[in-house]
């Protein structure tokens, strides 16, 4: 699998010993809705239960924003879907449950949606 540059030389230059964890993450980030009630009742009632029936699935964060350092954030939730490998990545996204996810993204993200890709490098601070 290939690890990015700036990852590779971050984790390089870490303390002996410790240890480092390679995941795949989902990214969706949503835009201001334009009726933020109607979202927020479609995200719990329909889309977040088809996150949790996508298969591998490791772990799932709601980063709901409560600001930003200049200005205000065009985004109004991070919805973050981790992964163990890119196998299992392409695995969930390609079932049925994934498509679903996919599909129903455009029903209610009135406030617009972009979707990232990104490989994490986690390093264990704890001593082994």
């Amino acid at each position: 699998m290939h690890r990015p540059a700036l990852a590779s030389s971050l984790i390089s230059t870490g303390w002996p010993g410790r240890r480092v964890k390679y995941l795949e993450n989902v990214l969706i980030l949503f835009g201001r809705p334009i009726e933020p009630d109607v979202f927020d009742s479609h995200l719990g009632n329909k889309f977040s239960p088809i996150l949790r029936s996508v298969p591998n699935v490791e772990r799932i964060e709601f980063n709901q924003i409560a600001g930003a350092a200049h200005g205000n954030s065009p985004y109004y939730l991070i919805v973050e879907m981790q992964f163990d490998s890119d196998e299992a990545m392409q695995e969930g996204l390609n079932s049925e449950a994934g498509q679903a996810m996919a599909r129903d993204l455009s029903e209610f993200a009135s406030g617009g949606v972009t979707v990232l890709f990104a490989e994490v490098a986690i390093e264990s601070m704890a001593a082994p």
